[in-house]
């Protein structure tokens, strides 16, 4: 049995952690000729796991509305080298943008046909902005569901932060919402609304939650509290999709907008340990523009869990916190991480340090023996073999 008290340095002696995946492999796109189905708690397509892998494009469609293909396939030609799979783009809106719901049904075709050649799926966000903006829910919703039919890549989410104010009487209830999803074809893929709403909204055939922006621990709250999606997993035994985390920015705006890659990167391995889908969120992707700067620092942190953890590491296994009954790290000192959180498959776990110290100290858990170790800043990925003879004392 190791020691009780395993430091980092003796970890380190094993070598550094071999990548779980080529950025090639790290995204196995399919051109479906199905749309994408639903098996337990992740998405297949074509029987193939899906990894959903997403970004925030808010004005794509309004883009092929306007005219303004080129600057929308400029996007998406970027979006699938970087091996992304989902853009999520709004159906109508106010403000930002200006997108009414025909314009928006009439340009959808175009933009499905467009994605479609980068092999990337399109989430239509069908709802926005509804308590400025005159719309026939019933119409907009029918209207989108046929055309969403006819594009395998298609997949809907019926309203945007459905309880927030911009949004009507009518689009903050979880009944109505769960009646439009009626109007849309049962083939297509369908989330009612961000979760955080009610858990009624979590009736559609996926699940979309915007983890809490929490500002607390010197900025890594909303990190800790990806954490969270691991029991909605649990609790609803469906795809449950991280589709709007804090943003990445220019500037750090407490509660709004961060600007550490490292947290955006760890941000994203827990995602993956706790088994979410992740769309990346940012500040220019309200304008649908390709990230630049310390954005695309994020970004590129952010899109790294892909090459550190297995590629289906979602589709099978059990998230942990370090201490859980079973877990394989008993426990650490708080003093040298903020959180140690793990995924277990088998005999093997996959253990991600959130903000750990040079000196940092875990204890294991008995039969499990550290393996590998990756330092990244922020976060230190390990892995742990059990022996199998302690699963069944």
């Amino acid at each position: 049995m190791p020691s009780t008290a395993t430091r980092a340095a003796i970890l380190l002696l094993a070598g550094s952690l071999t990548p779980a995946c080529n950025r090639s492999s790290a995204s196995v796109q399919i051109k479906a000729s199905h749309h994408l189905q639903v098996s337990g708690t992740t998405f297949v397509t074509d029987g193939r796991a899906f990894a959903w892998r997403g970004i925030t494009a808010f004005r794509l469609l309004e883009y092929v509305a306007r005219g303004n293909e080129a600057d929308a396939d400029r996007f998406l030609s970027w979006a699938g080298s970087q091996h992304l799979t989902v853009v999520r783009v709004l159906a109508m809106g106010q403000g930002f943008m200006s997108l009414s719901p025909s314009e928006g049904r009439k340009a959808l075709p175009r933009l499905l046909e467009m994605a479609a050649k980068h092999n990337l799926h399109v989430e239509i966000v069908a709802l926005a902005g509804t308590r400025d903006a005159a719309v026939d829910l019933d119409d907009h919703l029918a209207g989108l569901g046929r055309i969403a039919a006819q594009h395998a890549n298609a997949i809907v989410e019926i309203a945007n932060e459905p309880v927030h104010p911009t949004q009507n009487a009518a689009v903050q209830r979880a009944d109505v919402l769960a009646r439009l999803r009626t109007r849309v074809p049962v083939e297509v893929p369908v989330a009612l609304g961000a979760v955080e709403g009610g858990d009624g909204f979590a009736a559609g055939d996926y699940v979309t939650w915007h983890v809490p922006r929490d500002d607390r621990f010197e900025g890594w709250g909303h990190v800790l509290a990806i954490a969270q999606g691991a029991d909605f997993v649990r609790r609803w035994n469906k795809p449950v999709v991280s589709d709007e985390p804090i943003g990445a920015g220019p500037r750090y705006e407490p509660g709004r907008r961060d600007d550490t890659p490292s947290r955006f990167r760890a941000a994203a391995l827990v995602t993956r340990l706790a088994g979410l889908g992740a769309t990346f969120h940012y500040e220019g992707g309200l304008q649908a523009t390709i990230p630049a700067g310390r954005e695309l620092e994020c970004f590129d942190a952010w899109n790294e869990a892909w090459r550190l953890l297995p590629t289906d590491l979602e589709s099978s296994g059990t998230f942990r916190r370090a201490g859980d009954a079973g877990a394989a790290v008993a426990g650490f000192r708080p003093d040298k991480a903020i959180a140690v959180f793990e995924r277990q498959r088998g005999n093997a776990a996959w253990i991600v340090v959130i903000n750990p110290l040079e000196n940092l100290e875990i204890r294991w858990s008995a039969g499990w023996t550290p393996g590998q170790v990756r330092r990244l800043q922020g976060a230190w990925v390990l892995t742990a073999r059990r022996d199998p003879r302690e699963r069944f004392k």
